[in-house]
């Protein structure tokens, strides 16, 4: 190699270098960004928690709060495990076959766990009217929630009956009716006031804060399917045999129900199964 071929090699491999250099240096200073960000996010975050007011929750008895209970939130996703009690297995190819390979553990499991429901006023709990003959107002619970895994929803019934409702709709199109839901009968509660103005009062201050929790172990699961033949999208030649049924339902057994205000301090009623 010829002395000026050696130098335009140098030359070409400090160019290169010092591109990498430069690369390598963009790529930290990047990182250094998002780590100023995250930390300023980290930041902000922690100081809008503390300045959230402290909430003091009731402590209750084992009985209410058992050790290692799970709880199971409306519009969430459902505890691990739930979908066992179903043979329909979630996720694809290899994510389905390792669920397959745990189901057995995953039903020993839920079969032998307590769960909980806390259900809030407006959301699942509403107060009905005053009722002067008996002196009563009473709360009534929503019989069901609904959680969500891979396979789609499944409502936890401790109302009874619960059963598939299926919508009636005037303009319904024959081949694409309205999809099924469970329904389950609501819990109600009388709670005793001697006048109409003190119930009242209590629907307007004291009764927003009303909370009904619900103890239980799961019991035996269901599957509502209704399959209807449906033309394919799109202008698709043939049809789909689509399941409109309600799907999957697990009806509990009820250890206790509660119903409270004020976090959970002050006890309206209280039934024990």
């Amino acid at each position: 190699m010829t002395r000026a071929a050696k130098i335009l090699l140098s030359v070409l491999l400090l160019t290169l270098l010092g591109c990498k250099s430069g690369s390598d240096r963009m790529k930290e200073r990047q990182k250094a960004r998002e780590a100023e960000k995250k930390a300023q996010e980290d930041a902000a975050e922690a100081k809008r928690k503390a300045a959230e007011p402290k909430i003091d929750w009731a402590k209750l008895d084992e009985f209410w709060e058992p050790p290692g209970a799970v709880k199971i939130s409306s519009g969430k996703p459902c505890p691990e495990g739930l979908w066992s009690l179903f043979p329909v297995t979630p996720g694809e190819g290899a994510e389905q076959q390792a669920n397959e390979a745990k189901r057995e553990a995953l039903l020993e499991k839920v079969k032998g766990q307590t769960y909980f429901v806390q259900l809030r006023h407006d959301q699942g709990v509403e107060l009905k009217k005053y009722n002067p003959k008996k002196k009563t107002l009473t709360v009534e619970v929503e019989g069901l929630v609904e959680c969500f895994d891979g396979a789609g929803l499944l409502s936890v019934a401790w109302g009874d009956p619960a059963k598939p409702f299926r919508p009636k709709d005037d303009d319904e199109d024959d081949s694409n009716p309205p999809q099924s839901v469970w329904r389950a009968q609501p819990l109600r509660f009388p709670i005793p006031f001697e006048s109409a103005a003190e119930a009242k009062a209590f629907t307007e201050k004291a009764g927003i804060g009303t909370i009904a929790r619900l103890v239980f172990t799961l019991g035996k699961p269901d599957v509502d399917s209704k399959f209807k033949k449906t033309m394919k999208p799109n202008g698709e030649e043939g049809e789909d045999n689509l399941d409109w049924g309600a799907g999957r339902l697990v009806r509990v057994k009820l250890i206790g129900a509660r119903i409270s205000t004020d976090f959970e301090k002050n006890l309206l009623s209280e039934k024990r199964y």
